[in-house]
């Protein structure tokens, strides 16, 4: 990993938690203390976060709105083997001829490099998704991919708001594949209520919800509820979950 690589990674976990101590940082990557003490001091100095005694902490939110997400540049960079097992996983649920909904994330973004040049049609809210379909695609009987109106929220690829709700609305799908920010015994959370909106229109519309997320992901809760667990058909992970969800499939790749 590189020095860049392992700060985008460090900033995450920032994020993610709200502090970094020096201690977990190198235990997590690998690193001396030395090392980890000129990554918080690089990513202080460019106002990323802001150092603590022993550590980092996540820098304060310059102005009020909607929770932030963390960049998908550096939410990349975390756990890519896990996240592509589970990509191959889900993307081998779907048959030629099926419709599909595809959520904003970086796992769900692992869905591209299978389903490209499948003959199916691909709804999605992502343009990092439908950039990668588009991409991976080799000629014209590959997916046909729609893409949703909508806000572009920051950072993240993703078109939110009741633009890309009425977007969703007006169709069905046989599946939709979403992320999470976060998982608990009642079920899913995610950072941002207009992320969930968009999420919660693409359950109304398909006839099986499979959630796609790493480990980490118990290690958080997030602010908005996306879904119970009754509400899930299908729960593709990397690790044997912390508890035994109620309804889904579980799936451990």
């Amino acid at each position: 990993m590189s020095r860049l690589e392992r700060q985008r990674a460090l900033l995450a976990l920032v994020v993610r938690q709200g502090d970094l101590s020096l201690t977990e940082a190198c235990r997590l990557h690998g690193i001396s203390a030395a090392t980890a003490r000129r990554d918080f001091t690089e990513m202080a100095r460019r106002g990323l976060a802001e150092k603590t005694w022993g550590g980092l902490r996540r820098s304060p939110a310059p102005a009020p709105g909607p929770a932030p997400m963390v960049p998908s540049g550096i939410r990349e960079t975390l756990f890519p083997r896990e996240k592509a097992r589970i990509a191959a996983a889900a993307a081998a649920l779907v048959a030629d001829g099926d419709a599909v909904m595809i959520d904003g994330g970086t796992t769900t973004l692992g869905l591209a490099r299978h389903l490209a040049n499948r003959p199916v049609r691909i709804l999605t809210n992502s343009l990092l998704v439908a950039h990668q379909l588009d991409r991976l695609r080799t000629g014209r009987e590959g997916a046909e991919v729609y893409l949703t109106g909508g806000y572009l929220y920051p950072g993240s690829g993703l078109l939110v708001g009741p633009g890309a709700v009425a977007s969703l609305t007006g169709y069905q799908a046989r599946w939709a594949f979403l992320s999470v920010g976060g998982l608990d015994a009642a079920g899913a959370t995610n950072t941002n209520q207009l992320v969930v909106e968009g999420e919660r229109a693409m359950m109304r519309g398909v006839e099986n919800v499979v959630l796609l997320a790493d480990h980490t992901k118990w290690q958080r809760r997030d602010l908005v509820r996306e879904c119970t667990w009754r509400e899930v058909t299908r729960f593709i992970t990397d690790a044997p979950p912390l508890h035994s969800p109620t309804g889904p499939v579980v799936q451990v790749v």
